[in-house]
């Protein structure tokens, strides 16, 4: 593992998604801050959230499509320098303006996570011999630990100097962006990269012949829905949850930080089981370890909660870098569509699964709403029993 964080390559587009993921989790404090000028309700800064989160998700299969077929390495960097332009348009010209340049600016977290998941892994591969789950669980720590911390940086520096303030994550942002054009288009050449690239092909010919059935990947498509939604779920209402028991900004904040941390490490801690166990065992036992915590930390008060917090993001986060690697099993000669289709329908079900969340919370008591969270993530690991059987077939 240290082998490949020591790589100037792979840790360019770590940084390039610690960066993207920083930036991105602006948009929240940005929208906050501008309500009152604005007069936005609380169904408007929903609903403006709603509509970056699809811009930065539902083209993201375009941006793999296009990496995929013209091998843009540098797509990567541009799509940071894409965003830190429109974001520092979007905090520097008139407030009637600031939305939808930041709305614009959300393309470029699309690009990024379209071509820059396909380049991690790959490269993963090259350095760890094979050990894909475990170089993507690490490439999406640096984009969970960027998300986790940006808010609390951006808050300090909003309320210190104002929304210009965030053109000082922009600008500490920039030589990220640099560097990662430099690593990824100059620095390597062609061949270093195309022997993996032919040796995962033959793996996943040998191996993964999902693409032949066209079940397994409508079997993948609901897995993935159902295993996304309790994650966004619980971080979109956690707040809500403890602010409605008198919780102040600072322990609900508290709370809501625990859960992402958990998430993040059990996403380190699930890719390089993955890669020891198996893909679908791993999302089996992970999903089937999030159930009970799923279902007892809305209704439980006391010291116990952190605890079921923490394993509830642990187990549901175990899984996430471990589908986007099985998804690139499934196309494998279009890895960086494969990774823009699965990203970005994991973001786009994760806001409409959050959305539909806070529609039955307005009939019903948001913790009963926030269990069903538990009967998501069963479902989820009844189906992964199908891509088991299904992998457990096809190798023998």
């Amino acid at each position: 593992m240290f082998r490949l964080i020591r790589d100037h390559y792979f840790l360019a587009i770590s940084l390039n998604h610690f960066a993207v993921d920083m930036l991105n989790s602006q948009l929240a404090l940005l929208v906050v801050f501008l309500a009152p000028a604005l007069d936005l309700s609380n169904a408007d800064i929903g609903l403006i959230v709603l509509i970056s989160t699809s811009v930065g998700s539902l083209t993201q299969p375009i941006f793999g499509w296009l990496a995929d077929k013209y091998g843009l390495r540098w797509l990567s960097g541009a799509s940071l320098l894409w965003l830190i332009l429109w974001m520092s348009f979007g905090v520097l010209i008139s407030v009637r303006w600031s939305i939808p340049m930041l709305i614009v600016g959300a393309l470029g977290s699309a690009g990024f996570h379209a071509a820059g998941t396909e380049r991690a892994t790959d490269r993963g591969n090259l350095i760890l011999i094979g050990k894909t789950a475990t170089a993507a669980s690490i490439f999406f720590l640096f984009g969970l630990t960027g998300h986790a911390f940006g808010p609390a940086i951006g808050g300090v520096i909003i309320e210190r100097f104002g929304m210009r303030g965030i053109l000082l994550l922009t600008l500490v942002a920039l030589p990220v962006a640099i560097n990662s054009i430099y690593r990824l288009h100059w620095s390597v050449k062609d061949s270093d990269t195309s022997e993996v690239l032919s040796a995962d092909k033959k793996e996943s010919n040998s191996q993964n012949a999902y693409k032949r059935n066209m079940w397994v990947i409508v079997v993948f498509v609901l897995l993935v829905l159902f295993r996304t939604a309790p994650g966004m779920t619980s971080m979109t209402f956690l707040p809500k949850l403890f602010q409605d028991r008198g919780y102040s900004p600072g322990g609900y904040g508290f709370i809501t930080s625990v859960y992402m941390f958990a998430t993040a490490i059990g996403g380190l801690a699930g890719g390089m089981l993955a890669d020891i166990w198996g893909r679908p065992r791993l999302i089996l036992w992970s999903l089937l370890a999030a159930v009970l915590p799923m279902y007892y930390y809305p209704v439980i008060e006391g010291n116990l909660m952190y605890p079921l917090i923490f394993v509830a993001g642990f187990m549901n986060g175990a899984s996430f870098s471990v589908v986007v690697v099985l998804a690139q099993s499934l196309l494998p000669n279009s890895r960086a569509l494969a990774s823009g289709l699965t990203l970005g329908f994991m973001f786009a079900s994760g806001s409409l699964g959050a959305y539909l969340f806070g529609l039955a919370a307005d009939l019903y008591p948001l913790p009963n709403v926030l269990q069903l969270n538990a009967v998501l993530c069963l479902l989820a690991a009844l189906l992964s029993l199908f891509l088991q059987k299904d992998a457990s077939a096809q190798n023998a």
